[in-house]
């Protein structure tokens, strides 16, 4: 067995030196042992196999570019507060609803509700609603000053025909709104309490959610709706929309007992039905209503020793 491994690794030297195909070692054996050659036999093969090509694809031009600076975004011009009034400003107009604003910004609904409720020019700064909400903000006026630019480069003619057309369709809209204020202040409420007050069914919440829908309409303006409130002061106004989720949070501003009856009388000029809501206050608040005191939800524990 030794004189065949000799002879057969002897050979294979020699082979390899002198032959440029490759080697078959079947032929090896059947000629040192005088066995017949198998005929099964495949050329021998790399032991490594060779990495495949990798397909790289070339970026495009967009994507080699960066929109943002790295260090100095330019959607950062805003403060978490700006954010959080134009976020309650664009939803209160209903261009887009809640759902679809947070998938387009890419906003978790639990990160976007924590955002809301912070307070403060840096409270939230960390927060994903922040950076995906400015985004869109710095993109959406990014367009329209575009669309302003479009506007700018058209012909004299063309730009003050145009400029005529928004003019005359904003007066109209403008009237509309007077005339419907005037409607809604005429209407009498009979439904009062033993003092003759009346009672408010709506907590702080669904006051808030009726104003930034009415005024998203952009039916009438922030001012003739603070008249129409009774000459509220807008800096009342501010503190009240600004305030944190609660039903009962911010219930001492006199925007919250004044904005219940105006919307009130605007159900009953416009005929609707009590929500299941608003039925079950009524049930629960008894003839008095919402308490008007605010309440943050913080509670004093005294602790016994």
């Amino acid at each position: 067995m030794y004189d065949l491994l000799s002879k057969t690794a002897s050979y294979v030297a020699e082979a390899s030196a002198t032959s440029e195909s490759p080697l078959v070692f079947g032929g090896v054996f059947a000629s040192l042992t005088g066995q017949p050659q198998i005929t099964n036999v495949v050329d021998a093969a790399p032991l490594v196999a060779a990495r495949p090509r990798v397909l790289e694809i070339p970026a495009t031009e967009e994507e080699s570019e960066e929109e943002f600076d790295e260090d100095y975004p330019e959607w950062a011009k805003w403060n978490c507060d700006q954010i959080r009034t134009k976020i309650r400003n664009f939803l209160g107009t209903k261009e887009m609803a809640q759902t679809a604003f947070l998938k387009l910004c890419d906003i978790n609904s639990n990160s976007y509700y924590r955002f809301m409720n912070l307070k403060g020019p840096y409270s939230g700064s960390e927060n994903q609603t922040y950076e995906g909400a400015a985004i869109f903000f710095y993109r959406r006026e990014k367009t329209e000053k575009e669309e302003k630019a479009k506007l700018k480069a058209m012909a004299p003619k063309d730009r003050k025909r145009k400029a005529t057309e928004e003019k005359e369709q904003k007066t109209k809209k403008r009237k509309a709104g007077d005339d419907l204020l005037e409607k809604i202040l005429a209407v009498e409420i009979t439904d009062t309490d033993k003092d003759g007050d009346i009672p408010v069914y709506d907590d702080c919440d669904e006051i808030r959610k009726k104003i930034n829908f009415f005024l998203g309409e952009k039916t009438v303006t922030k001012a003739a709706f603070l008249r129409a409130l009774g000459h509220v002061n807008s800096n009342s106004l501010r503190s009240f929309m600004n305030l944190k989720r609660g039903a009962a949070s911010g219930a001492a501003n006199v925007v919250y007992r004044t904005g219940y009856v105006f919307f009130e009388k605007k159900r009953i000029l416009e005929g609707g039905k009590k929500t299941k809501k608003r039925l079950e206050n009524e049930l629960e608040q008894g003839g008095h209503g919402f308490p008007l005191r605010h309440d943050n939800g913080m509670r004093w524990v005294t602790v016994a020793r």
